[in-house]
């Protein structure tokens, strides 16, 4: 009998967890359900993740949403968050339901945001799942930082929770340490939470620079345990641009001095990291 997995991806944010979770979800034997990103627990780390909480919907809606799947019609997604996050018991039985199809033995939630949740949150999902006969599996893809920080400053310009400005050096200046910014960029704090709750065999650490090669997208099948199709590379899915020109060289040793640790960890896990992102040099030294 085929295990039943769930694959939680942890993000990160800007680097590619959206084409991990349409190449997974269109392999035959997978349902990932409702919604791309399902934004179910990150909300009660408070502070860049409050806005994520979904508030209770009017009760017209909620008689609209059950009248909808009475029918097996699909559920409002936004009642559907709000249901999950309202019980987490709802979050493990409605992966279950998908999971108790004929046919179906992998779904999963990639939420970019989890990349911030802490280890007895991740020990949490496992276990619920673990109680239902489901095995877990963590997926954690990261990017040159300082080119996943101008990712993200573009689209929260786009989003207008920033001005918008042509140019990259000044707003990414004061953009980098933001709340908003180390929440997401702080890859060592991820990958210890990962390492601390995941045995090795369940747990994937990727690059975004490598994830669409032939090679990356191999590793990937292997661990997820589907056939491998490398014409699936190439193309990002949802990819935002960094923006265009070159900044400051000040500027870039000031981002990675900033977030060191994280250069540390991804390139103790991934000695690629050294070659592949473009600024590893001003972060790490020579081994």
């Amino acid at each position: 009998m085929t295990q039943k997995t769930f694959f939680l991806g942890l993000g990160g944010q800007k680097c590619g967890s959206t084409w991990i979770q349409a190449y997974l979800n269109r392999q035959e034997g997978s349902d990932f359900g409702r919604l791309g990103e399902y934004q179910v627990w990150e909300h009660t780390l408070g502070g860049v993740f409050a806005r994520y909480k979904v508030p209770m919907p009017p009760m017209k809606e909620r008689l609209r949403a059950r009248l909808k799947t009475a029918v097996n019609a699909d559920e409002p997604a936004q009642h559907l968050r709000w249901r999950l996050q309202s019980d987490p018991d709802a979050y493990f039985d409605y992966f279950a339901g998908l999971l108790a199809r004929p046919g179906i033995v992998r779904t999963g939630d990639i939420t970019p945001s989890y990349a911030a949740l802490p280890p007895e949150t991740l020990a949490r999902i496992r276990d619920g799942f673990a109680k239902r006969g489901i095995a877990v599996k963590a997926i954690f893809s990261m990017r040159d930082p300082v080119d996943r920080l101008r990712s993200h400053m573009r689209m929260e310009m786009a989003k207008d929770r920033l001005a918008a400005e042509e140019s990259n050096a000044a707003p990414l200046r004061a953009f980098y340490a933001t709340a908003e910014a180390e929440a997401r960029s702080r890859y060592e704090l991820t990958i210890a939470a990962i390492e601390r709750v995941f045995a090795p065999d369940d747990r994937f650490l990727c690059l975004f620079e490598d994830l669409f090669t032939a090679e990356g997208i191999a590793a990937l099948s292997d661990f997820a345990q589907v056939p491998c199709d490398p014409t699936q590379g190439g193309q990002a899915v949802n990819a935002r641009a960094k923006g265009s020109g070159s900044l400051p060289e000040a500027l870039l040793a000031e981002i990675a001095a900033h977030y060191r640790p994280a250069y540390e960890a991804a390139a103790e896990r991934l000695p690629q990291v050294r070659t592949l992102w473009p600024s590893a040099p001003y972060a790490l030294t020579s081994a």
